[in-house]
């Protein structure tokens, strides 16, 4: 039974100024209703919310985040089967990094240490290394746009930078507060072209993201990628975190960049 489609790693790239006033009700409210498909409903508040989540990433310096989460594969017949994944993600800014996915379809190792990026595949048994420039978002970028290659949770160094991501979000609303584990947390929905996605943001002084839900309008069929995270702010880094040595038996491969 062959697979039809499927939302693997889903990647949001927002944006915005960000703001310094909070937006977040103390209370429970009653829940929105969802915007009409085409509709263009942005509540200030929710992208404010954003942004101050944003703004707020930015000022880590050195953290820890593990997202728990599911992609959806949907087959010929219409069934959908949940792909159970995970991404652990350690950041000592401005230039250490790594990160580690596990999925059903896939696992990769990434790491960064300010000169080069190695990414490793365990299962293959095959790394590559590929001089780097020294700060994360430089290296980023560099993945991006010349290996075409998209690092874990990239997203969260780029939440409030371009204003032009944020344009795209369509309709935009408060849903309600809700518990998140142990984290009272507000939750919004926002609809852009190809997604509708939702977000559960923690209330308080710490505006980090609990929680996200995304669903491909794209595709009839619909899948859904869900993802929980625990974040870690003060995490022990041994210092050879972000260095790679390969296993016995790896075997190092090129990696060529992307012609125009």
């Amino acid at each position: 039974m062959k697979s039809k489609t499927s939302m693997l790693w889903m990647i949001l790239m927002l944006g915005g100024t960000a703001s310094a006033q909070s937006t977040a009700p103390a209370q429970t409210a009653p829940a929105a209703q969802p915007a009409a498909a085409g509709a263009v409903t942005r509540e200030a508040g929710a992208i404010t919310a954003l942004e101050k989540m944003g703004a707020y990433l930015r000022t880590l310096t050195t953290f820890q985040v593990r997202g728990d989460g599911s992609t959806e594969d949907v087959y010929e017949n219409g069934q959908k089967i949940q792909l159970p994944g995970t991404i652990d993600l350690l950041v000592s800014r401005p230039n250490r990094l790594r990160a580690n996915l596990n999925s059903t379809l896939k696992r990769r190792e990434f790491f960064y240490d300010g000169k080069a990026l190695t990414i490793f595949a365990p299962r293959q048994g095959y790394y590559a290394v590929v001089a780097a420039p020294p700060t994360i978002k430089e290296m980023i970028d560099l993945a991006s746009e010349r290996l075409q290659l998209v690092l874990p949770m990239s997203d969260l160094f780029e939440l409030g930078i371009d204003p032009q991501l944020t344009n795209r979000i369509t309709a935009a609303a408060f849903v309600s507060t809700d518990v998140i584990g142990d984290q009272v947390c507000n939750h919004y929905a926002f609809r852009q072209p190809g997604v509708d996605w939702q977000i559960w943001i923690r209330d308080g002084a710490q505006p980090l993201p609990c929680k996200w839900v995304l669903t491909s309008t794209a595709d009839a069929a619909q899948p859904n990628y869900e993802m929980r995270f625990t974040w870690d702010l003060k995490p022990t880094i041994p210092p050879e975190a972000f260095t790679f040595v390969p296993p016995e038996g790896a075997d190092r491969i090129s990696i060529a960049a992307v012609k125009e």
